[in-house]
C-alpha cells in the first residue's frame, strides 16, 4: 500500500511539474494540435454539407418586356431533403422549388429599350450556400416615350417640357441603336392650314432643342404634324384644348443590316 501512494505521489508530481516547467511550450503545441483537429472537423462538415449543384437553366435570355423566364435549379447534398432554393432579381428575392416562372417587368415599369437584370439562384443546404447567375436581355419597345404641351397659339418650350425632354435627350446619347419620331399637334382653333403649321412648328421645337442641347444627329430625329386631326381629349372645353396643345415623342428602333 505504501507503495502504490508513493508511485501515485510520484505520478501526481511528474504531472505537476511537466505543467510548471512546460508551460511555455506544452500548451502551445497543444492548442494548436486541437486547433488543426477542429480546423479538419469544420472543413469535413462543411464540405458534407455544401450542396453541389446539378441543374442551372435560364431560358430564354433574351426576352421582350412582359414575357416569361422559365427558371429551373437543382442540387444535391447528403441530406438533398433539406436544400432549399432562392432566385435574386434586381435586389429582390423569393423562395421556390426547383423550377418558377419569372414574369419580366413590362415597358412603363422599364422605360428604357433594353435592360440587362442578374438572375441569380441560390441554393442553401446545411449552413453553406452555392450560387449561379447569368444575364438576362429585356427589350422593349415602348411607344410613347414623352409628351410635352405648348400654350395656346405658341410654339415655345416651357421649363417643364425642358425637364421632359432632358431625360429623352440622356436616352438618345445613351443608346446609339435607336431614332425617335416627333409629332405636332394642336386644338381646333383656327383653319386647317394654320394647325398644320403650328404642329409642325411644335414638333420642329422639340427636335431643335434635343439637337442644339444634347448635341442629338439631326437624321435621329423624324417630325411630322397632324395639326388638329388627332384629339386626345375633348376640343369643346379648355382642359380638353390644353391636352391637344402638344408634342409626341416616340421612340423607334433602328434596324441595322
Amino acid at each position: 500500500m505504501a507503495k502504490l501512494y508513493r508511485k501515485m505521489s510520484i505520478g501526481i508530481i511528474t504531472i505537476i511539474f511537466t505543467v510548471v516547467t512546460g508551460c511555455a511550450q506544452t500548451p502551445d503545441l497543444f492548442q494548436r494540435a486541437l486547433g488543426r483537429d477542429i480546423a479538419i472537423q469544420r472543413a469535413s462538415a462543411d464540405e458534407s454539407s455544401c450542396p453541389t449543384i446539378t441543374t442551372f437553366n435560364v431560358s430564354p435570355v433574351t426576352v421582350q418586356c412582359g414575357d416569361p423566364v422559365s427558371l429551373e435549379f437543382a442540387a444535391t447534398s447528403a441530406n438533398p431533403e433539406l436544400i432549399s432554393y432562392t432566385w435574386e432579381i434586381e435586389g429582390q428575392s423569393f423562395e421556390t422549388g426547383q423550377r418558377a416562372v419569372w414574369k419580366t417587368p413590362t415597358c412603363k415599369t422599364i422605360g428604357d429599350p433594353e435592360k440587362i437584370y442578374t438572375v441569380r439562384g441560390i441554393a442553401t443546404g446545411g449552413e453553406c450556400d452555392v450560387t449561379r447567375s447569368v444575364e438576362v436581355k429585356v427589350l422593349c419597345n415602348c411607344a410613347l416615350d414623352v409628351m410635352v404641351h405648348f400654350e395656346f397659339a405658341k410654339a415655345n418650350l416651357d421649363s417643364t417640357a425642358k425637364i421632359e425632354l432632358d431625360k429623352m435627350g440622356e436616352k438618345l446619347q445613351q443608346n446609339l441603336g435607336y431614332s425617335v419620331l416627333i409629332e405636332g399637334h394642336t386644338d381646333y382653333v383656327g383653319s386647317n392650314q394654320y394647325n398644320e403649321r403650328l404642329g409642325k412648328q411644335r414638333a420642329d421645337a422639340v427636335k431643335s432643342y434635343l439637337v442644339s442641347t444634347w448635341k442629338i444627329d439631326p437624321d435621329r430625329i423624324i417630325t411630322r404634324s397632324f395639326g388638329e386631326e388627332e384629339p386626345i381629349a375633348p376640343n369643346e372645353t379648355p382642359t380638353g384644348r390644353a391636352k391637344n396643345r402638344r408634342a409626341e415623342i416616340f421612340r423607334v428602333i433602328l434596324k441595322t443590316k
